[in-house]
């Protein structure tokens, strides 16, 4: 038997029918981040198709379907994440309705840049609805957003709010319309694979055309939408309010802040893209794998047919990469400033649905929990209504000062997030430490003749009290000990009963104690009528497990909650 030269040098042999292990391996691997932004809409309709021409890639280009089609909180959870598909299409969670998946998304994320409301959808707000269904909070903007926004002054802390949004004047979309019908027409060059591949194998030949024919198709409707589009002048109100900026917290003074009302909104978040991607993913992903299967069935000479044209798109999408695009073009749309003084009342309106957007935020980041902040109201168009300035009250008028106890019907409250959120975006000096215990309770009044719905609304003081269940009896006798807990250190593992305790002035100097059933505040209460002496020492005692020790500390909260209550008033008048 002849035995083998060691010293001959054979060159390695690949196996080309087993098409599933090397040539998908390979294709998978390569040329996968220029797939994925073009395949995200770096270059228009036409780099949708392009991107998705060949096989190199495939893994990208079914994850950049996936990411584009799914909401923020679904990318989070299933890591469909990354900076390409950020910057198409942004990541935000919506505000409500809250649920514990995004709560749960939430959790692993850094705090949100900002708020963002639709304004179109502020007309199906009713009076009884207690928040805004439309506003999200903000963690990455997408490309078009954040050029737009980075071009714009911030109001610094302290400084007049400064109010962007179009000018009134005509302005038509830049679009590079022929460009996208070059691109388009040489993707058809696609066929011509199609065709070889049909002399050796239809099946495959079929599967090589079906999601490539989607794709365009799918641009194609896109294209002739965004030309319909460039042909009339782009409305100036994009219905899309964006608030920007650090947003403050117990452990910081929020920092410079940008608001745009009515920025266009980014065409890549329409349900029609997202429904292209939805598609494509899945008509993309059962045609590779199939062909895949198929390819180790095939000849040597179909699959390296096929082989040479996955490369030769691939070079294709290389160079369509390198050209100057749809991405290149600037939007040079002239933005004028405004103050709130200037606005007219519907934009007033839109202001406070940011003011109750960033509140929703701090009630997510805040040391109470969000179950306490469950049922105030962030409805700018009920709050408007029931903080109208006829309606505003600094004391409550008690009938009689010998009453031990009375019956009282509490419509909503304003908590102390919402007074926070508006004092940092109207820029006063209040802070969240010193509106911490703050807050509006509105109470609803016995209809008259001629009002079936009355309302008096009220600058208050309210404080959540915290206490643990004593496992022991030297646990109890330390619970019995006065107690001053801190400002936010409200919650704790061992705490076990948390209630929420009010304090309304009234004209005779006299305070209305109202206390929650547990966190739920609203509806009709007895209020306990008390003394400035019974509050102080009532307080003193230290068995309410909060920081405040005598009733002057009530006071200056009161106080508190009127100035920031002129300034939310201010925003709706």
């Amino acid at each position: 038997m002849d035995q083998p030269n060691p010293h001959t040098f054979a060159l390695p042999s690949f196996n080309f029918g087993n098409g599933l292990v090397e040539v998908s391996a390979l294709t998978t691997l390569v040329g996968s981040r220029i797939a994925a932004t073009l395949v995200l809409g770096k270059k228009g309709p036409a780099g949708l198709v392009l991107g998705t021409m060949s096989a190199f890639g495939s893994s990208s280009i079914v994850k950049a379907c996936a990411s584009g089609a799914s909401p923020g909180w679904l990318r989070q959870m299933l890591n469909l994440r990354a900076g390409i598909s950020d910057s198409a299409v942004g990541m935000d969670l919506p505000l409500s309705p809250s649920s514990r998946i995004t709560h749960m998304v939430r959790s692993g994320l850094p705090d949100p840049l900002g708020v963002s409301c639709n304004a179109e959808r502020l007309g199906n707000v009713s009076l009884l609805d207690k928040e805004h269904p439309s506003c999200k909070e903000i963690y990455v903007l997408d490309h078009e957003t954040r050029v737009l926004l980075d071009g714009l002054p911030g109001s610094s802390p302290g400084d007049t709010l400064k109010i962007y949004e179009y000018a009134s004047q005509p302005f038509y979309h830049p679009h590079n319309t022929w460009q996208q019908i070059f691109l388009l027409t040489l993707s058809l060059t696609k066929y011509i694979e199609v065709f070889f591949l049909s002399r050796g194998s239809i099946v495959l030949a079929v599967l090589s055309a079906a999601p490539f024919t989607f794709f365009l198709f799918s641009a194609l409707s896109l294209e002739i939408n965004d030309i319909i589009s460039s042909r009339r002048p782009m409305v100036t109100d994009g219905h899309l309010d964006i608030l920007i900026g650090p947003l403050p917290s117990v452990k910081q003074s929020g920092g410079p802040r940008k608001v745009f009302l009515g920025a266009a909104q980014n065409p890549r978040t329409s349900s029609w893209w997202r429904l292209v991607w939805a598609v494509g993913a899945i008509v993309y992903t059962i045609s590779l794998l199939i062909t895949y299967l198929l390819l180790g069935q095939q000849p040597t000479k179909v699959v390296i047919v096929w082989a040479l044209f996955q490369v030769l798109w691939l070079v294709l999408r290389i160079l369509v990469s390198l050209l100057n695009g749809i991405d290149e073009l600037k939007v040079n749309r002239r933005v004028v400033a405004r103050t709130t003084e200037g606005l007219p009342q519907a934009m007033k309106l839109r202001i406070a649905n940011l003011v109750f957007a960033v509140a929703k935020c701090l009630a997510n980041l805040h040391p109470r929990g969000k179950e306490g902040y469950a049922e105030d109201s962030y409805s700018a168009p009920q709050i408007s209504m029931m903080l109208a300035k006829s309606n505003i009250f600094d004391t409550y008028k008690l009938q009689s000062d010998r009453t031990s106890a009375i019956q009282l019907d509490v419509a909503a409250v304003v908590g102390d997030i919402t007074l926070s959120s508006t004092a940092w975006i109207l820029g006063s000096s209040l802070s969240t430490m010193d509106l911490y215990d703050s807050c509006v309770i509105v109470l609803r009044l016995p209809p008259s003749q001629n009002q079936s719905q009355r309302y008096i609304s009220i600058p208050a003081a309210r404080v959540m009290s915290s206490r643990a269940t004593p496992l022991t009896d030297a646990d109890a006798l330390e619970i019995a000990e006065p107690l001053f807990v801190p400002r936010t250190m409200a919650s704790g593992a061992e705490v076990t009963e948390r209630e929420w305790i009010y304090w309304i002035p009234c004209h005779t100097g006299h305070w209305l104690q109202l206390k929650s059933r547990k966190l739920s505040f609203l509806g009709k209460q007895m209020a306990d009528v008390m003394s400035d002496e019974e509050l102080t020492t009532l307080l003193s005692a230290g068995t309410l497990h909060i920081s405040l020790e005598s009733s002057l500390e009530v006071k200056e909260i009161v106080n508190h909650s009127r100035k920031a209550t002129e300034l939310l008033v201010s925003v709706f008048n």
